[in-house]
This record gives C-alpha cells, structure tokens and sequence, in this order.
C-alpha cells in the first residue's frame, strides 16, 4: 500500500506491504470542519464581549506566540483590528527561550498589522533581568517581561495543542514560560521528568500545576483569552473566547475529543509522521514520538520521518547528550542545566528503555551520536530493516503530524 505523507518540504509516498496490519491516523484537518464563512473571525462583526474588553483597556498588553507555533495570530489581530486602541497597545511576542524572531517572521507573525504595530512591538528576552520584574509571593514568585507591570489589561492569543509534558500548549503557558525569567523557566521545566508530566494531562501534572499556580499573580488584571485550534497552515477549525482559563477549558476539550486515539491493540511500529514547524530541526522532535510512545508494544519502535532541513536546534542540546552518554552530567538538584535541553534528553533515554527509536532525515549521522536515536538513510531501507526485525504480518500505525496527535492504550 502507498501513503501520503510529507517529508523535508515535499509530499512523498510511504511504501508499505500489504501483508502488514496497517492503521492510518489521518491529518486531523481532514476529519474536522474549518469556522464557517459567517463566523466574526471572518466575518469583521467582532463579539461585543471582545470590543467592550478592548475598547475599555487603558494600557492593552496583546501577547502572541513566536514564530514556533502555527497559531494564525495575523488573522485574530486583523479580525479585531478596528476595535483595539492600537495607541494605548503594546505587542509582546512570548518566545520563552528561542531566539528572537527574524524581520520576516515578524511579519508571517502579524501580517498586514505589522507596520502599524512595529514601534509598539516588544520581543520578550528571558535573559535581560532589566526588563523583568517579580511578581508574586513566597513559593509562587515569577519574573515575568516588565510590560505585565505597566498594562491593566492583558489579551493572550494562542493555539492549543498537545504537549509532550505540559499537556497542552496554549493558555497560561503563553504567560510561563512564554515570557518568564530564565530561572522561573528553568524551575518550571524541572518538573518535565516527573512521571505525571505527559500528553493531555493538567490536573496531578506538575509542570501545568506550576503554570497555573504562579500566572495566578496576574489575576488582579483585566484578562481575555482567544484560543483557537488549527493546523499547521494555520487553518482554524475551534475558537473559544473569553476568560484566560474558561477559553483554554474549551479548546483543550476540543483537542481532547478530536486528537486524541485510544487504540485497543499495541502496535510493533509507529511511524511518526513529523509536519511543519516541527519537522525544521532536531530539537523540536520530542512531541512526535512522545506523543505515540504509549501505543508501542515492549520493544517495539518508532520512526520518525522529519526532514529536519534547519539542522540540529539548540547545539547545547547535543553537548550535553554528549555529556549525559559519557555519564559527566548528573541530576544534583539543581535546575539551570533543565533549559539547555537535558530534560528531552533524559525524557528520551527513559523512553527508550522501553521501545527503539529511529529517524529518517537530512542530518548527518554524527548529529545522533550521543542520542539514544538510530539514524536512517532512507524510508525505503528503514522500512526493510523494520519488517526484517518485525516480520512481514507486524502491526503497524501510521501517525500523520504526529506532533498534535496523541494515541494512548485504551
């Protein structure tokens, strides 16, 4: 059988013999309905809800997503346009810790707003300590951009999917890590590897916990929330407005319901389908297989197929795989090595105690040297290596953009 998929920037077909049990879990954009035509995001008739909370802000914080998440944020800012005071607005973009966005992501990020909204646009640093403040009391104390102490009134716009260890992106996690210090960062991934830190879950996972419990500091402030749900052209199939955590409730159900799979027989393989964003460098791989990890039988294997066509990310990311592999690096308490990428590393080499991972991509095989992750030349010849191992009757899933969709065991 052939299918469809999508591999460093072009669209492919994966070979598979029919001998196989073989399980497709389709895009979800093609299950699901776009917002209709009349819907006020197209439409330009803005709730009254949403004019009235920007039409009263004294001094308007609008904080948006970085050049890392598919959220369509020109879209929502060209749709509400006409009822923001754009003279009493500052733009912050919540990078958390990448890199500050180019001239031309700025622009994908706010489309034909941009030269309007480019001297009232602040890029979120996590490294100046002379643009944060702290915020808080006692065990819930966080600096956060400075822009948080001069606004009254806050608007978050995201897009929410699952996440690897937070349980979903979006809602309060624009906040921290989005636009923390790098300590509070730092001390809130600390929590990445607890076992309760995993896909879809808030509630007992201390990483979101931690979100939820330290933003709180902010609830003095007039607050809103539009959170949508889309894919990664930015094609927007849920819209909850409204307050920060009620918008965020709905869109995490949304999710819920139509990304996640029980499946009822574990499989031999998964292979993970990575899309863009995601698919651009190595480091930002660990949702795709963490995502699928539960529906692989003991010892079974996932593929990743991810171009990676950016490179490897984060280059202290692999100087500390480096480092963890020659066994120099320990967990002793502290948190900064947390945010240089030691948690995925950790993640994955716990994970692979369990099951094989392999990668099918552009990178040169030393990129994977100190990773618990088999390099791949090719699909063709990973496939031929799998069913060798496996057998020509194995079970398998195919898992397309994987990095938003979950598969757990019924």
């Amino acid at each position: 059988m052939k299918i469809p998929i999508w591999y460093a920037n072009q669209d492919i077909e994966l070979g598979l013999p029919d001998s196989c049990r073989v399980d497709v879990y389709d895009l979800p954009q093609k299950r699901l309905t776009q917002l209709p035509e009349d819907h006020w995001l197209h439409s330009g008739v803005v709730p009254a809800e949403v004019t009235e909370f920007l039409g009263s802000a004294q001094h308007l914080l609008v904080v948006v997503n970085d050049h890392y998440r598919p959220t369509p944020t020109a879209s929502v800012l060209n749709a509400i346009g006409d009822a923001s005071p754009l003279e009493r607005t500052t733009f912050l973009v919540a990078t958390g810790l990448h890199g500050a966005p180019s001239e031309m992501q700025l622009q994908q990020i706010f489309g034909k707003l941009y030269p309007q909204a480019k001297a009232r646009l602040r890029i979120h640093n996590a490294y100046d300590d002379s643009k944060l403040v702290t915020f808080g009391s006692g065990a819930n104390t966080v600096g956060l951009n400075q822009l948080f102490e001069q606004c009254d009134s806050v608007l978050i716009i995201g897009s929410v999917e699952p996440h690897y260890f937070a349980g979903f992106t979006g809602g309060r996690k624009i906040i921290l890590p989005g636009c923390a210090s790098f300590a509070d960062v730092s001390r809130n991934h600390a929590h990445a590897l607890c076992p309760r830190s995993q896909p879809l879950a808030r509630h007992g996972n201390p990483v979101w916990e931690d979100i939820s419990n330290r933003t709180s500091c902010l609830n003095y402030k007039r607050r809103y929330a539009i959170q949508v749900v889309c894919d990664h052209q930015g094609l927007i199939f849920h819209l909850s407005h409204g307050d920060w955590d009620r918008a965020y409730d709905s869109a995490c159900d949304f999710v819920r319901i139509h990304y996640a799979h029980n499946v009822a027989v574990l499989y031999d393989v998964v292979i993970s389908v990575v899309c863009p964003p995601l698919d651009g460098n190595l480091y930002q791989l660990q949702k795709s297989y963490e995502n699928v990890a539960a529906a692989v039988k003991p010892g079974g294997t996932i593929l990743l197929i991810s171009g990676c066509i950016e490179g490897t990310g984060d280059g202290k990311f692999l100087k500390l795989a480096e480092k963890a592999a020659s066994g120099e690096l320990h967990v002793d308490g502290q948190s900064e090595w947390m945010l240089m990428g030691i948690h995925k590393v950790k993640r994955t080499e716990r994970l692979t105690e369990k099951l094989k991972l392999m990668l099918v991509s552009t990178l040169p095989a030393s990129d994977l040297e100190f990773l618990p992750i088999q390099p791949c030349s090719d699909i063709d010849t990973a496939v031929a290596e799998l069913l060798r191992i496996y057998g020509m009757s194995c079970n398998i899933a195919v898992v397309l953009d994987s990095a938003s969709q979950v598969l757990s065991c019924a």
